[in-house]
């Protein structure tokens, strides 16, 4: 069985080692720091580790590969990474900007290989069972999308330096609501997003963030996203509202519950709750065929299209049109 190549050995990189293990997936690992990638490989059963990503990715052994490396590397390392052969599984968000993320799609359809991104919130249970309601007509005709995804939550590292990361708490952990929003929502038209006074004064970019946007058909989102958020509790959820039924879902995707005109009904996710099997599932998928059905590069794009919209707005204080 072909391997696995995780680039880069973060904590990101723990999660998608679990689930790869979890589905018999060899792994080879690939730091900067041999030792690291060592320590990771030990800890998982690898089959290899490298302290160079560029000879991990020519280890014939390996056929995809997953870039966990700092936003701004991700173009570089998915680059090297098709340029050797390799599958691309790359973290969220594709890119920093919408000309990295062109250059890469680019380059995937160029190489004739799989460019997916690992935006696990699109292949988690309970957010896929909003979808189905949704496109079942079970809620009725959608009106209004409200995700809150607020607390306080420190950051080191890369992430403090907006060039390095893209940006702040949107273009890193926003963007997975941000998704939901698109997705569930059938695209985004328009959005207005304003940002508080900032109070992570080490965090460069921003540490919150309201966004309005403007969904198909005259439906209406909204994602409140912030960092700086003290007292908070981490229990937050999701409503999504349409004309018959209210959908109610926990942000970290343990159960669903609707409540409308068909009367109540609860969904409770135990297995995968957090999408990475199933996501590694696809990416193995996308291989076999040469491309991805679900989270390709335009999905990505689109995603990153949204956010950098709002970082738009914010910065001009006007509403900032998309194409859907």
């Amino acid at each position: 069985m072909s391997a696995l190549i995780l680039v880069g050995c973060g904590w990101i990189a723990l999660r998608h080692a679990a689930a790869a293990r979890r589905l018999g997936l060899p792994l080879i690992f690939a730091s900067r720091d041999p030792d690291r990638a060592r320590a990771y490989g030990k800890r998982f059963g690898g089959i290899a580790a490298y302290g160079s990503y560029e000879e991990a990715l020519r280890d014939p052994r390996g056929r995809g590969a997953v870039i966990c490396t700092p936003h701004d590397r991700h173009l570089p390392d998915a680059l090297l990474a098709l340029r050797c052969g390799r599958h691309v599984l790359v973290e969220k968000p594709i890119a920093r900007t919408l000309d990295e993320a062109d250059r890469m799609i680019a380059a995937a359809a160029e190489a004739g290989r799989a460019l997916m991104v690992a935006e696990q919130f699109h292949f988690m249970p309970a957010f896929r069972r909003v979808k189905a309601l949704l496109d079942a007509g079970r809620l009725g005709g959608l009106r209004e999308i409200h995700l809150v995804a607020r607390g306080f939550h420190g950051r080191h590292g890369w992430r403090l330096e907006a060039e390095t990361a893209g940006g702040g708490a949107l273009i890193d952990g926003g963007i997975h609501y941000v998704h939901n929003l698109r997705w569930w929502g059938g695209g985004v038209s328009r959005v207005f997003a304003l940002r508080p006074s900032q109070t992570v004064l080490t965090l460069r970019g921003e540490d919150a963030v309201s966004l309005l946007a403007e969904l198909p058909d005259g439906a209406v989102g909204f994602l409140s996203n912030s960092l700086a958020a003290p007292g908070l509790p981490k229990f937050q959820w999701t409503t999504v509202t349409g004309a018959q039924a209210t959908c109610f879902v926990d942000n970290r995707g343990r159960w669903v519950a609707v409540r409308g005109a068909g009367g109540f009904r609860l969904w409770i996710c135990r297995r995968d709750t957090r999408g990475y099997r199933a996501m590694l599932s696809a990416f193995r998928d996308a291989m076999d065929v040469g491309k991805a059905d679900e989270m390709d590069g335009a999905a990505g794009r689109d995603d990153l299209a949204v956010v950098l919209a709002a970082y738009r707005s914010i910065a001009e204080r006007r509403p900032i049109e998309l194409a859907c």
